[in-house]
């Protein structure tokens, strides 16, 4: 045993354990800065429509945005949306990524019940149409144009970089997962050490 885990003081580990956390509070703070908050600010000020009821929307070329459904049939996956520009022409959709906001952000959606279905990106600056409907013509809902979630491309993360992981399911496991990492391990560290200097103090009695 080395002289500083008897006495209960920060050994080697311990530094680079709290300069792992100290990351991850950085990152933390990045992840909700930069896409958690802008997100929910979207859909805060988006306005939901009835599905049947298409709504028109002003886009820059390349953005990309999420349709976001509430409601049973967004629930149970039968809510089909299309996209078309103002000329007519058919936009691609794309669905997510297997972790996405709502299995880990769920909270922090502003109009409760709202869970992002696809997403599409504008192919140039103009007005799209999005039309939404339940493809059982039986249940009723609601959706809305916001800010994507689901983000583009992928991150190779694992050794070597081997295993990819869709951007927006490392965002949305970095956004609950950094901040908890960042609180839980200075506490760790700080019962291990007063821990240790118990154990110090009954064996120099």
């Amino acid at each position: 045993m080395t002289s500083a885990a008897r006495w209960g003081r920060l050994n080697d580990r311990d530094r680079l354990a709290l300069g792992a956390a100290l990351t991850s509070v950085v990152a933390g703070a990045l992840i909700w800065l930069l896409w958690v908050l802008p997100v929910a600010t979207s859909v805060d000020r988006a306005a939901a429509h009835p599905l049947g009821e298409p709504a028109i929307v002003e886009l820059d070329a390349g953005q990309r945005v999420g349709i976001w459904g509430s409601g049973i049939s967004a629930n149970l996956g039968t809510m089909a949306c299309t996209v078309n520009t103002a000329e007519g022409e058919d936009v691609a959709t794309r669905g997510g990524p297997a972790l996405v906001w709502s299995d880990t952000l769920w909270w922090m959606t502003p109009k409760w019940g709202f869970e992002q279905s696809v997403q599409f990106t504008a192919l140039e600056a103009g007005m799209y149409r999005v039309s939404c409907a339940d493809s059982l013509d039986t249940y009723d809902g609601e959706f809305l144009v916001a800010g994507d979630s689901f983000g583009g491309g992928s991150v190779g993360l694992g050794r070597h970089g081997g295993s990819d992981f869709a951007v927006g399911s490392v965002l949305a496991f970095g956004a609950v997962f950094c901040p908890l990492f960042a609180v839980l391990l200075p506490i760790v560290i700080g019962i291990r050490l007063a821990i240790s200097r118990r154990r110090a103090s009954s064996g120099s009695r």
